[in-house]
Parts: C-alpha cells; structure tokens; sequence
C-alpha cells in the first residue's frame, strides 16, 4: 500500500474560524513569520503572517492571530495590529487579560483608545464564561493543542532545511508519535471521566483540541470513540467540520468511502479529494450537515470541484491503494 500525505487540520474549530483543514503552505508561512520574528524582522513577519490568513481564506489560529498582531506593533503599524487584537477577543472568546495587559510588545497601544475596547471586551468575554469554563482542563488541554502543533512546525522546519528523507526528520517524526500518544492518553482520559464537554466547559480551543487528537488517533481508538463524537455532534457540543473529519478519516480506513469529503491527499505532488460515495449528493450531505459547499471549502486548497474531472480522479485513486 502507498503511504500518502494526510491532510486534515483546519482551523481552530469554530466555523467562522477555520479549524476544519489548513493547507500545509498556511504552516509554513507561519513558521517563517515565527522566524522573522525571532530576527527582529517585525515587518517582514507582519506580511509573512498576512500571506498565511489570506491563504486560509482569511480564518487563522488565535495564536497566530495574537502574534501577528504583535509583529504589526513593533513594525510600527498600529492600525493593523488593532484589526488582529479585535479579532482575536471576539472570535475566540479570549479572556487572557493577564497575556495582554502584561505583553511588553504592545505598550505603544496602550494610550490608543482602541486599546480600552479591547479590554473591555475580554473583560465581557471573563464574565460570559468564566463560572462555566474548567479551568484545569482548559489549561490542560490548551498544553495539548500547543503540544500537538509546536512539533509539527519543527517537522516543516527541518523538512524544508534537512529534506524529507533525512535523519532530522526521521528524528522529528518519531518525537511526534510519541507525543501524540501521549497527548491521546489525556484526552481519551477526559473524555472516559466527563463524556465530550463542549467549548462552554472547555472553551472552543479545548473543544476543538479533543477532536484534533483523536483525527489523528489510531483506527481503534477512533471507531471507539465516535458514537461519542455523534452523540456530541447532536448535542451541538462539536462543530461539524470536525465531526465530518472524523467519520470520514473512520470511513476511509476502513475501506469505505468518505461522506463530506474532509480529507484530502497528497500523491504524486499533487492534492486530491480522498474517494467519496455517492458523489452527486455530495454538496448535499454537506450543506444539511451545516458545511460550505465543495467549491468553497476548495478554496484552502487551490482547487475547484468538477464532478466529471473527480470521478476520474477518484478511478485513479481507488487503483493506487492508498492507505489512509
């Protein structure tokens, strides 16, 4: 069987934010933002990050979000700073006042007006969620989601320095599982104990957090695992980009075929939409399931859907025997 890239991120979970599946590219202009930022190179990783949004169609992860508009302050664009620092307090219910209030990086915003407002934003968004969050596990599981992706973007790193096939990445690669299996055993924990809490108890970074580790979980713990999953899709507890991630990566693995076509793959240095099943009803499972169309979910990726262009592709596919 051939091994192919898999890929199936997105965003940070929320529809309006993305989590659902980020291209490789989005990573890798992040990491060079990340670099340039180290370097003092604050305007040069203001546009690195500002290529990496309008890639993913304009939805980023908080993080990046927060960092970005970093790099806009000390490249001395105020303007552009405030545009990422209003979206990160109303998109992802950020409430970190101590972060903000304490982060050097901004002092030269502190005698805008703007920066009133987005304090007392956070404040709002405290008092909005504060007696509901867990705490612990909201601090648990935020360590998990940067776990999960500070090692993937050394994986792009040393990639892009050292090639695919090289020893530093063998080296990168096998940290990765370990972490991953380690990351598994603490959320399969918290689900064991607690059943899937949703972002009202976890926040939408630990809601979002427990369905990233198990997408990326072994067969046998996703299909034990995914009555759980639906259970909370019904409840409104998971957002269905990651519900539809899950029972296709499940489906495909199992030697079916995909129901929402989440997962796309990489072969041959080109991307491909993984098989799907009954494919002319496709947009309409998705748009019932509360999915954008296949056009626009696409977008990320470069590509346009054409039903007659996938079905020979997914001929191709099905005689390549791709394991998934």
């Amino acid at each position: 069987m051939k091994k192919i890239f898999l890929f199936s991120l997105v965003s940070f979970s929320i529809a309006p934010i993305g989590y659902a599946q980020t291209s490789v590219k989005y990573f890798e202009y992040v990491d060079q933002a990340k670099r340039s930022f180290e370097n003092k190179e604050y305007k040069k990783s203001s546009n690195f990050y500002a290529n990496a949004f309008r890639l993913n169609a304009g939805k980023a992860y908080c993080e990046d979000r927060y960092n970005a508009a970093r790099a806009w302050t000390l490249s001395g664009n105020n303007d552009s700073a405030f545009i990422q620092l209003f979206k990160v307090v109303t998109l992802y219910d950020y409430t970190n006042y101590k972060q903000l209030s304490e982060d050097t990086d901004f002092l030269q915003l502190h005698n805008d007006k703007r920066w009133n407002q987005i304090t007392d934003n956070i404040k709002q968004n405290i008092s909005k969620t504060d007696s509901n969050l867990n705490s612990g596990l909201v601090i648990l599981l935020d360590s998990v989601y940067r776990n999960h992706y500070s090692y993937r973007l050394t994986e792009v790193s040393i990639k892009n320095k050292f090639g695919p096939e090289s020893i530093e990445n063998k080296e990168v690669k096998k940290t990765i599982r370990q972490k991953d299996s380690v990351n598994l055993a603490i959320v399969t924990a918290i689900i064991e104990k607690y059943g899937w809490l949703g972002k009202k108890v976890v926040g939408p970074i630990g809601n979002y957090t427990l369905a990233l580790i198990l997408q990326n979980a072994d067969l046998k713990t996703q299909e034990k695992y995914l009555p759980e999953v639906r259970d909370a899709f019904k409840n409104k507890n998971i957002e269905a980009y990651d519900f539809a991630l899950l029972e296709d990566k499940v489906a495909l693995r199992q030697g079916k075929h995909q129901l929402y076509g989440s997962v796309i793959v990489s072969l041959n240095n080109r991307n491909y939409i993984a098989p799907v099943g009954n494919v002319e009803s496709l947009n309409e499972r998705r748009i019932q399931l509360g999915l954008k169309s296949m056009n626009e979910y696409l977008t990320n990726w470069r590509m346009e859907w054409d039903i007659n262009d996938y079905k020979k592709d997914l001929l191709f596919l099905e005689n390549e025997k791709i394991e998934y």
